[in-house]
Parts: C-alpha cells; sequence; structure tokens
C-alpha cells in the first residue's frame, strides 16, 4: 500500500486559486504532475489534465443554432399567411365575377325578352320579307355584354320540347337511349313516368306506384296525375339528379364532354304532340319515332343557319324522306320560351347561368309577357347549347 505525506502533495497555488469552486474555463485548473511526489506514483498516461484538451461548445453556436430554428419559423408561419392570403384573394375575385356574371345573365335574358317581344310586333309582311336573313330569335342564341362580362341565351320554344304529358311508351325509350342513359334504368324511367301519370294504380313490370313510394324514407304517394312541374321527375322512381340535370363525363380521349339530363327535353308547358323542327335539340329530333339519325342530323344542321318556313322545305331541301313521319313534325310555335342564360366575366373561369320560362302572348293581349319559372340555381355546364 502507498503511502502519501501530507507535504507530497503539492499543489499549484498559482493554478489553483483556493476556490472551493473551479471552473473549467480556467486553465489553471490543473494537478501539477510534476509536483506530485510520493513513493510509488505513477504519473497519468493522459499527461496533464487541462480544461481546454476537452472543450465544450461555445456560446456563440448555440445561439446561432437557435436564430436560425428561429428563421425557420418565421419562414414557415410567413408562408402560411402568404398562402391564405393567396386564397382569400381568389376566393374574392370570383366572387366579384359571379357576381358580375350573374347581373350579366339577368341582362341577357332582359334584353332576349326585348327582342322577342319587338319580332312579335313587327308586321307579318315585314317578317315575311326579312326571312332570308334570320334574327338571332330564329336561329335560338343571343349574344352581348353587360358590365364587362359577356353572356349567352340559349331560346326554346317549349314546341321544340317533348310534352311529358302526352309523349308515348316508343319516345320516351328512344329518348333514354338517345342520352345515353343504360337500358336497365332506362327500363325503370320508362315505366315509372307512365305509372306516376296515369290514374290507375297498378304498376307496370319496371314502374313503381304507392307501395314502392312508402317504403322510402320520407314516404309519399304516386300522383297518378299529370305533372305540373319538371322537378316532379325527381320523385319518380330511377331518376337520379344526374339524369335530370344532367353531368360532365370524360371521353375515352380525355375529353370532357357533357351529358344533359331530361330536364333539357321536356316541358309541362306544352300539349302539342308534334315537334318544332327549328328549336328541337338533336336528342329531341332523333327520338322522333321513325326519324334515322342521319336525317335528324342533317335537320339539325341545316336549322342553326337557316331556319325552315315550312315542313315542306325538309324533303325539298334535304336528301330526306319523311313519309309519314311529317306528321310528327311542324315549324309552328306556342310563344312560350325557355331562356337559358351563361355569362362570364372576362378573364374568369367562372360563369353563371339562369333559366326562365317565359310566355309571350301573341299582339292582341294586353301583357306583353309573363315569367313562369325562374331558376338562378342551374348548374354551370348546363348553359352550353345542347
Amino acid at each position: 500500500m502507498t503511502v502519501f505525506s501530507r507535504q507530497s502533495l503539492v499543489f499549484d497555488q498559482q493554478s489553483f486559486t483556493g476556490s472551493p469552486q473551479c471552473s473549467t474555463r480556467t486553465a489553471g485548473c490543473r494537478l501539477n504532475n510534476s509536483r506530485l511526489e510520493g513513493e510509488g506514483f505513477r504519473p497519468s498516461p493522459m499527461g496533464n489534465l487541462k480544461a481546454e484538451d476537452y472543450p465544450l461548445i461555445p456560446e456563440g453556436g448555440v445561439i446561432l443554432i437557435a436564430i436560425l430554428w428561429i428563421f425557420v419559423a418565421l419562414a414557415v408561419i410567413a408562408l402560411s399567411f402568404s398562402k391564405e392570403s393567396f386564397v382569400e384573394v381568389a376566393a374574392a375575385r370570383n366572387s366579384q365575377s359571379l357576381e358580375s356574371s350573374y347581373y350579366a345573365a339577368r341582362a341577357g335574358i332582359m334584353a332576349t325578352i326585348y327582342q322577342i317581344i319587338q319580332k312579335r310586333l313587327i308586321p307579318s309582311s315585314q317578317q315575311q320579307a326579312d326571312q332570308d336573313t334570320p334574327d338571332p330569335i330564329d336561329l335560338g342564341s343571343v349574344t352581348g355584354n353587360f358590365g364587362g362580362a359577356a353572356y349567352h341565351v340559349d331560346i326554346q320554344d317549349n314546341s321544340g320540347k317533348i310534352a311529358l304529358n302526352r309523349v308515348q311508351e316508343e319516345q320516351l325509350r328512344a329518348l333514354t337511349e338517345v342520352i345515353g342513359i343504360p337500358k336497365n334504368d332506362a327500363d325503370i324511367i320508362v315505366d315509372s313516368i307512365i305509372d306516376w301519370r296515369d290514374a290507375d294504380t297498378t304498376p307496370r313490370t319496371n314502374g313503381a306506384e304507392d307501395t314502392y313510394y312508402q317504403g322510402l324514407n320520407p314516404p309519399y304517394k304516386a300522383k297518378n296525375k299529370s305533372f305540373d312541374t319538371l322537378e316532379e321527375l325527381l320523385l319518380v322512381r330511377g331518376i337520379t339528379p344526374d339524369y335530370f340535370y344532367g353531368h360532365p363525363e370524360r371521353s375515352s380521349d380525355g375529353s370532357v364532354i357533357t351529358r344533359y339530363g331530361l330536364s333539357r327535353y321536356f316541358t309541362t308547358y306544352s300539349n302539342i304532340t308534334q315537334i318544332n323542327v327549328n328549336y328541337a335539340p338533336l336528342p329531341v329530333l332523333q327520338s322522333i319515332p321513325g326519324l334515322s339519325p342521319e336525317a335528324a342530323q342533317s335537320i339539325y344542321k341545316r336549322r342553326l343557319t337557316k331556319p325552315f318556313k315550312d315542313i315542306s322545305e325538309i324533303t325539298r331541301d334535304l336528301p330526306v324522306n319523311l313519309g309519314n313521319i311529317g306528321q310528327y313534325l311542324t315549324v309552328g310555335a306556342t310563344g312560350i320560351y325557355t331562356l337559358t342564360a351563361s355569362a362570364r366575366a372576362e378573364n374568369s373561369k367562372v360563369q353563371r347561368v339562369l333559366r326562365a320560362v317565359i310566355n309571350c302572348p301573341d299582339m292582341a293581349s294586353e301583357t306583353r309577357y309573363r315569367i313562369l319559372y325562374w331558376n338562378e340555381n342551374v348548374s354551370d355546364y348546363e348553359g352550353a347549347t345542347p
């Protein structure tokens, strides 16, 4: 056992100040091996113990790292505020564009009503003289600008639509096929429409009467009377909002096409079974019994540029043999128009669509026009001409 005498252990007084606490930052806090004397003492292989041999991280480095983290946090906060501000600005811009588009669409409807009334006030003799140059009303389209937004109004005399309360089963089936409704759904829709409007309570093969509708939540009964509005179709079995309003669809080549719904082709404001060829959408022409798709296409293309004065022009000017089909066609108008106005502000991608049904009676009436229907919640893709 090695014994050290008190005198053999001598501390360097210049390096150790006598304070009981020794700072690691002071190089003088060390044990002088050369001053340690004693029997059997062996100095450490580490040599003299010095604080500078094991330095701590300087305070300046810690502060720098903290500042860098603060900068990162501030950058994230600034980016968040910037993104939120961008969204708010875009939302405000879209809101303003929709507001401008709304008033432009309303202006378009009123401008179209004015032109319809003006045309009706023109004497028949003058209209006959001007027939070689069709006006926008004859062509079914009015365009214009209002408040920095452009509008387009699609005009349909209701004689160009199918009378919902008079349509026969054959034409109903043909229409559902033309507009792309699958056969199983089409069978249900056709039978259910007929069950809804007929007086009996016996369901057809794929139809529905009270037994079906009472099982729904909430339950209701089949009307068993004529349709008063087109929106009643949404109560009929098998008719979904997509089938009623239509919907955009992506085709096989990647482009987006619009599948128009039943609401574009039916009317409850006319009971005329004949179809006005000057206002009928192509699917309506294609649904006419006995009219080939090629003949329907030829009639549709011709009337877009030059409306027919009478049905005889079809067989005279086009390679179309109507035969007995002529009984389903007419050029007579009802004076009840469906106006679909779409408007878009300049440099804006959003648009607003309004729809109105108006009645413009003949010149003998004191009432120039009457609004029968008004809808401000039309889907934006329904603004295009079908």
